[in-house]
């Protein structure tokens, strides 16, 4: 790897990242912290049940961390436990309406501040530019990742 390339994923990592840490700043409000969202999220792209080993690969989370976090939602009913009925060693997290509610509340504060930033600071040429750009960081988060989903199969040139 040349050093140009690595200079150029370090300012896109940067601009990632400022963008990212903005989005949690609009977070700030919400009852739940950020990292409960993340694992709400998770499951919910889980299918909306799975078990905590799963959930922890999904997000790279220590299980201690993600015992922590599924008890902090449990209190709050954002998801449930229970035995797997097939394994009952294995224990399987459902999200409820609730936790599904308090997410897609979360996503459409983020996304109506987004919405409202790129109607006021992007030219209608620069938001087709950043839409364009966005299926290209779609491929580069799937890079050596054995995940298999649309977006790891559509892959445009």
């Amino acid at each position: 790897m040349d050093r140009d390339s690595t200079r150029k994923a370090s300012i896109l990592r940067r601009q990632i990242g400022a963008l990212y840490r903005r989005l949690r700043q609009e977070a700030q409000s919400d009852t739940l912290q950020f990292s409960q969202l993340l694992v709400l999220g998770a499951l919910e792209r889980l299918g909306g049940r799975s078990t905590p080993s799963s959930i922890a690969a999904s997000e790279r989370l220590r299980s201690s961390n993600l015992a922590a976090l599924l008890r902090d939602l449990e209190a709050a009913e954002c998801v449930t436990r229970s035995p797997d009925k097939d394994d009952g060693r294995r224990t399987i997290v459902s999200l409820t309406s609730h936790g599904r509610q308090m997410l897609h509340g979360y996503r459409e504060r983020r996304e109506q501040w987004l919405a409202t930033a790129m109607e006021a600071d992007l030219s209608r040429d620069e938001l087709a530019l950043l839409m364009e750009a966005g299926k290209l960081m779609e491929r580069l988060a799937q890079h050596g990742s054995q995940v298999d989903s649309p977006i790891a199969r559509r892959k445009t040139k």
